[in-house]
């Protein structure tokens, strides 16, 4: 299980930089832990804020999306809806809610995030392009010391690097001389390749592919601030891992019996203000079969875009969560 307290305040380029650590965490998800944030404020993961007006949500009415069509529609609005296949064609070039539009690009943001779970391990690689930077991290938890490394690369926004445009096809690509990273889609396959040499001052390599099937559902999302300015996720959970990490000379082999890999997919025109729990997890019941969920908590109680629970490929959509976070041990699962 992952659960990620997350809080997004608008700070400038240069305090970026100097609070990247901790920025990066709070903007798209770290351990769970007390942060800083940017105006020097203490931020308590384990007490949620109150979420009043100043965390924007517009959502009159949740539509299920059974066809493809665009995220942003003639008229230059969107519709606050679910989906269980990647339907949506991510137009985002076609919003138009600055007057400005140099503007409005620096409010964009992308993210391709694995995660994979094996019986030793918890890993996490993120690839993020945020407007006013980009970032390359990892994230390594051991299940039986309860350990957890992490590292990051941080570099200009400009140039931009190639990003998917959606979910569906193609090829993340993040290159520097300290870090590469590749996610690459080609049907029902995603291959994750990431070498990062100084990571934690052990080294971290991994070559891992994770198999979706067509015919399996996964979660899609899209959340409004208001009906010109959305965002998008696609969450995939339950893909059968094999391959290789490296982490300084070990060498472990990933087993599709027991390892798996899940992915969060972030397009769009976030809010300037967010905030949100994420809770993701998958297994096999005891017949094999495999079973997972993908829960979030967020801007507004009512939001249940993501929430479903995943049994044998099929999708089983659920309302709205409440997450209570354990005040006593952070690592402990929260309920």
């Amino acid at each position: 299980m992952r659960n990620d307290g997350r809080e997004d305040r608008a700070i400038s380029r240069r305090g970026f930089i100097r609070r990247s650590g901790t920025v990066v965490g709070v903007l798209l998800g770290a351990n769970p832990r007390r942060t800083v944030a940017a105006q020097g404020q203490a931020i308590d993961p384990t007490v949620p804020p109150e979420l009043d007006s100043t965390y924007e949500y517009y959502c009159p009415q949740l539509v299920e999306i059974t066809r493809p069509g665009p995220i942003i529609l003639p008229d230059g609005t969107s519709q606050c809806s679910w989906s269980r296949r990647p339907y949506l064609d991510l137009n985002f070039e076609e919003a138009a809610f600055y007057p400005v539009r140099s503007v409005q690009r620096l409010r964009m943001k992308k993210w391709d995030m694995y995660h994979v779970i094996t019986p030793d391990h918890y890993v996490s690689f993120l690839v993020a392009w945020i407007g006013y930077a980009a970032f390359c991290s990892a994230q390594v938890y051991d299940r039986r010391t309860r350990e957890t490394l992490e590292d990051i690369h941080i570099r200009p926004a400009d140039p931009e690097f190639p990003m998917m445009r959606d979910s569906t096809a193609g090829r993340t690509e993040y290159r520097s001389k300290k870090v590469n990273a590749s996610f690459e889609v080609d049907g029902e396959f995603r291959r994750i390749r990431v070498e990062f040499p100084s990571f934690a001052g052990i080294g971290l390599f991994a070559e891992i592919n994770l198999h979706h099937p067509a015919d399996h559902e996964s979660i899609c999302g899209t959340h409004l601030t208001n009906p010109k300015r959305a965002h998008y996720g696609h969450k995939i959970v339950c893909m059968a891992a094999v391959g290789d990490l490296r982490l300084a000379r070990q060498t472990y082999r990933l087993d599709r019996r027991d390892a798996f890999g899940m992915l969060d997919f972030g397009r769009g025109y976030y809010p300037d203000r967010t905030f949100w729990y994420w809770a993701t997890t998958c297994g096999r019941d005891e017949t094999g079969k495999p079973i997972g969920f993908n829960l979030g908590y967020g801007n507004s109680p009512s939001d249940e875009g993501e929430n479903a629970v995943l049994y044998d490929g099929r999708l089983h959509k659920i309302g709205p969560t409440h997450c209570r976070v354990p005040r006593c041990d952070l690592s402990t699962p929260p309920h």
